[in-house]
């Protein structure tokens, strides 16, 4: 491996052979990584498979085996860390919300129903089908985030954030139908 490494700083392939050798070389241990900190397989695959995206999305710099193998970890765990806060709080708003609003479902036949597991991953199989932008602003929404927060964070202008976040509103509306009342439950005071 240190050959090959060796190699990419010499500069002897392109950009697309340096990415496959860093790919081949990596990829595994990254998706071990992100394992003992997700502890589930197909988000350390998607996580790994992400951040080698985003390196070459951004034509980022993979000449120095000593900051590629930094960049490469400490990727991988924010990434990894970011997906645990992500999953810790949809599953925080799923019990707060379903206990603090069941009393106000009320069935066709005026009786009392309450909240179950399906009509939330419902709500959140809407949410990640929204567009990408949308999704990201609806979600930091969802944990509290201020639009400054959000477009600081997105690298976007608030008004940018405002617009998404209304777009994402309107399309899950949309989509819930007379469920869409459960998007107040999602977003904080």
């Amino acid at each position: 491996m240190r050959e090959r490494i060796i190699n990419i700083r010499a500069g002897e392939e392109d950009f697309s052979e340096r990415m496959t050798r860093l790919y081949d070389d990596y990829y595994k241990a990254l998706v071990g990584y992100s394992m003992q900190i997700v502890d589930d397989l197909d988000v350390a695959k998607d996580i790994v498979q992400t951040l080698f995206q985003k390196i070459w999305e951004l034509h980022i710099d993979v000449h120095n085996e000593l900051k590629v193998k930094a960049y490469l970890y400490n990727g991988v765990r924010n990434m990894s860390l970011n997906s645990l806060r992500h999953k810790n709080t949809e599953d925080q708003y799923v019990r707060e919300q379903s206990l603090r609003y069941e009393k106000y479902v009320v069935n066709a036949d005026g009786d009392e129903e309450f909240f179950t597991e399906e009509v939330f991953r419902l709500l959140f199989k809407k949410i990640d089908e929204l567009p990408t932008r949308q999704r990201e602003v609806f979600l930091l929404c969802m944990e509290g985030k201020s639009y400054k927060e959000i477009g600081k964070a997105l690298n976007i202008g608030t008004e940018t954030v405002k617009t998404q976040k209304k777009k994402a509103i309107l399309k899950l509306k949309k989509e819930l139908g007379e469920l869409s009342f459960l998007i107040l439950l999602l977003l904080p005071n």
